[in-house]
């Protein structure tokens, strides 16, 4: 094994525990959050992955995963 493949396998660890680390968060806190209107749930589970730290990218996965993401047209 190269080491670019140890590499590519740590990152790919890593990706993964990150998005688990943050749907685990946004299901606890939209777990509470039932009675509120989609928007205000997706506001506030946005801001609390982005203060957490998490990037766009695994904060996009956790809502499409979720089925609360925004949808945006044209």
């Amino acid at each position: 094994m190269t080491q670019e493949e140890i590499n590519c396998a740590l990152d790919s660890i890593d990706n993964d525990a990150e998005y688990q680390s943050a749907f685990e968060l946004a299901m606890k806190k939209y777990s509470t959050m039932s009675r509120l209107d989609p928007d205000v749930q997706i506001r506030r589970i946005q801001s609390l992955l982005q203060r957490k730290g998490f990037g766009f990218p695994v904060i996009a996965r956790v809502m499409r995963e979720l089925g609360i993401e925004r949808e945006f047209s044209d």
